[in-house]
């Protein structure tokens, strides 16, 4: 009998199952990858040093500059959050403030947890459909005239859904007050390469902009890159965070992933994206066309003040119409289809493409996603809100929370206590709470109601017993 390695487990993985989930390469479908132990070398003579950079990984980055539209890029081989963290740490100092959009990665926490900065936060709309839409940017300018030691400004877009905020309207009012604007892009590394998606964030005008490469392009999970579209940003002070916060043995393997995605995109970028977009479109006219109950999200929304424009390469469907939850209908695309979205929440399920989908995934998607409708009914839309609540109350800044000593307590326990850790639904990793902001019965509320559906959420002490860690008051 064969061993149950986690290798093992994982080829059994791709043979049953179609990923529409990241990362981008989608299991190898397209491009290969292999002879990866023939190039898993360290710093020695002649292969450069990514902390260092003056020869052939320099070269990658300054490839990589160009093809993604930046005037800086730096390789990031543990995913954006490394970039993310740097960033912030580079430009930050203790106790400056930030204004950041609540609904940013856990990494920018940890960033303001680590440097003991001051958070003030900025809400996204939150749809009719109970998504998270994008940031107001007379929203943010208020914000900066009401705290003007403001350092930066932190915003997420496009959104997990693919909501895309007005990033050339909120980097003009940045720095009509001398702010930096950074924006987590990881979602959006794959927008510049076709006109159907929407501009990226630093051809509207951000500073700095982080983008996931491994999500949305073919390249291997935990790699990201940090782009620079300007000369306002120390660089000395970046290279030495991303020294700290990246390993000191980077890895060649996953170095080169992004390269050889460059180099994709250089050389086959125009045919293969413009394949792609071919069914993608044909794959979202048709489920708009031919859903009944289920619904798939689309551009009604564009053109308000929170949103300017979507990204179509999310298959975003709604189920608040239908008599069916996205965890239900994610559990039966897994065993009755074969299917594995990238996130399945109380109101919604999304499936991730790229261009190393195939046609015969987008057919057995649009096939499978018609024939569960068909066999669904209507009901009163729920209104469920998505994982992220308004006006949260901060008691202790992160930092002080860390601190503090902690004490385990049931959840029914917890309302009007001090959060001593985060409770992050996950994916896509938002904090419903942050360590130091007060619990809420809402928050409760919906953590039950996550736990119920089988939603995974770091943060929960023991699930039996659903106890959650709290800051000991003396």
């Amino acid at each position: 009998m064969k061993e149950k390695t986690l290798y093992n487990h994982l080829m059994e993985y791709k043979k049953k199952i179609y990923p529409f989930h990241m990362p981008g390469h989608k299991l190898g479908r397209k491009f290969k990858l292999k002879n990866i132990a023939k190039i898993d070398v360290t710093e020695v003579r002649g292969t450069d040093n990514l902390h260092d950079p003056s020869g052939i990984i320099y070269e990658a980055q300054v490839k990589a500059a160009k093809t993604f539209g930046a005037d800086k890029t730096y390789f990031l081989v543990n995913g954006s959050t490394g970039g993310i963290i740097s960033a912030i740490t580079s430009i930050c100092k203790e106790k400056d403030q930030v204004l950041i959009a609540r609904n940013s990665h856990k990494s920018v926490y940890n960033a303001i947890l680590i440097n003991n900065l001051v958070p003030i936060y900025i809400y996204p709309k939150v749809l009719e459909n109970g998504l998270i839409g994008g940031i107001n940017p007379t929203e943010i300018e208020e914000k900066i005239k009401n705290n003007s030691h403001i350092k930066m400004i932190i915003i997420t877009s496009p959104t997990y859904e693919g909501y895309v905020s007005n990033i050339a309207a909120i980097s003009k009012i940045t720095h009509k007050y001398n702010k930096i604007l950074m924006v987590d892009e990881a979602h959006g590394s794959h927008f510049r390469f076709h006109n159907y998606f929407p501009e990226t964030s630093l051809q509207q005008g951000a500073d700095i902009v982080i983008q996931s490469a491994h999500k949305t392009l073919p390249s291997i999970t935990q790699t990201a890159m940090l782009h620079i579209k300007n000369d306002r940003i120390d660089t000395n002070r970046l290279q030495n965070a991303l020294s700290i916060f990246q390993t000191s043995s980077p890895s060649y393997v996953l170095m080169n992933s992004l390269d050889s995605c460059r180099n994709i995109i250089d050389t086959r970028g125009n045919k293969l994206f413009n394949a792609y977009v071919k069914q993608l479109k044909n794959c979202r006219h048709r489920l708009k066309a031919q859903l009944k109950n289920l619904q798939l999200i689309d551009n009604e929304i564009i053109g308000s003040k929170e949103i300017a424009a979507m990204d179509y390469s999310k298959i975003v469907i709604d189920c608040t119409s239908a008599d069916i939850t996205g965890a239900q209908l994610d559990e039966i695309l897994r065993d009755k289809y074969n299917i594995q979205v990238e996130l399945s929440g109380i109101n919604h399920i999304i499936a991730m493409t790229s261009i190393c989908d195939s046609k015969y995934g987008f057919k057995k998607l649009v096939k499978s996603l018609i024939e569960i409708d068909s066999k669904l009914r209507k009901k009163q839309i729920k209104g469920n809100k998505y994982d992220i609540i308004n006006n949260a109350r901060i008691h202790y800044n992160p930092k002080d929370a860390f601190n503090k000593n902690k004490v385990e307590i049931k959840l029914e326990d917890a309302v009007d206590k001090i959060s001593g850790d985060f409770i992050i639904p996950f994916p896509p990793g938002i904090p419903l709470i942050v360590p130091g902001e007060i619990i809420t019965e809402e928050n409760i509320n919906l953590i039950n109601e996550y736990l119920e559906l089988g939603i995974e959420i770091m943060g929960i002490c023991n699930k039996e017993y659903r106890t959650i860690n709290i800051i000991e008051e003396v």
